[in-house]
């Protein structure tokens, strides 16, 4: 029996995302992992290039098993990696831990060195600190940039819809939602969808603890066909997992939690 294993907004902890791997996903037996973006841009706990060059390297190992798509702070990275503008309606910078994480602490600081001995008023000093590290990165790694830049949107399959936020749904005609959907729809939508729906829909973006108005609930969530299990990892310090049991579409949230992994059905 094979399933599929669902996890999102890893936000630089590859250590979790690594864990649930060798604990759960069987590629040998014809598992598939999909992953649901935001792999960067998380806490003093995570690393951004570790945490890329894991899934990267996953998915050149089992091209067929692990479908990798894009979060919006993926999209803000890839953007500025490439020198491109952003459809997103918000744009942030990328946090310099994050492109530390690309060449060490050593290559960091030479930039910042020689930046500084060239401006020194604030603004053209970071300005130029993003100049040579996107520089650096692109030059370093080229590859991985490349790949980054290719995420897709979503993954369908006959019975699900995984995306990193949300669809652009017309409750009267729910099928269209690819020709009504935008990138800010798939990497941003920010109100939950709820009820009944052709499909099941899979997302992460929103931290679970916002949806149920808890704020200790960080566990998988259901709001008639729409899933959502984004645990907040900079809070909580763990990941959701979402298991799919492919043959009997049964679906089942797992947590490891005081060094146990549980499962509870979805």
């Amino acid at each position: 029996m094979s399933y599929i294993y669902a996890v999102s907004d890893i936000h630089g902890r590859y250590d979790l995302l690594q864990e649930i791997v060798c604990t759960h996903v069987h590629f040998d037996q014809g598992d598939q992992l999909i992953l649901l973006g935001d792999y960067v841009d998380g806490d003093q706990y995570g690393d951004a290039y570790l945490t890329l060059q894991y899934i990267y390297n996953l998915q050149l190992t089992y091209p067929q098993q692990i479908i990798v798509l894009r979060g919006n702070h993926e999209e803000w990275l890839s953007a500025y990696l490439n020198d491109r503008p952003t459809d997103l309606n918000i744009s942030i910078d990328i946090p310099f831990h994050t492109l530390e994480s690309f060449m060490g602490e050593e290559q960091f600081d030479y930039i910042y060195q020689k930046a500084s001995l060239l401006y020194h008023d604030r603004y053209s000093l970071l300005q130029e600190m993003y100049k040579q590290c996107q520089k650096y990165i692109v030059q370093k790694h080229k590859g991985l940039v490349q790949w980054l830049e290719q995420l897709p949107y979503y993954y369908e399959t006959k019975h699900q819809i995984f995306v990193h936020a949300g669809l652009g749904i017309i409750p009267e005609q729910p099928q269209i939602w690819r020709k009504v959907s935008d990138v800010n729809h798939y990497l941003m939508q920010s109100t939950p969808s709820k009820g009944k729906f052709y499909k099941k829909v899979i997302a992460g973006h929103i931290g679970t603890h916002q949806l149920m108005q808890q704020d200790d609930f960080h566990y998988i969530c259901c709001f008639g066909d729409f899933i959502y299990i984004d645990s907040t990892v900079v809070q909580s310090h763990f990941l959701n997992v979402l298991q799919i049991d492919v043959q009997n579409l049964r679906y089942l949230g797992k947590v490891k939690i005081n060094n146990q992994w549980i499962s509870y059905d979805i």
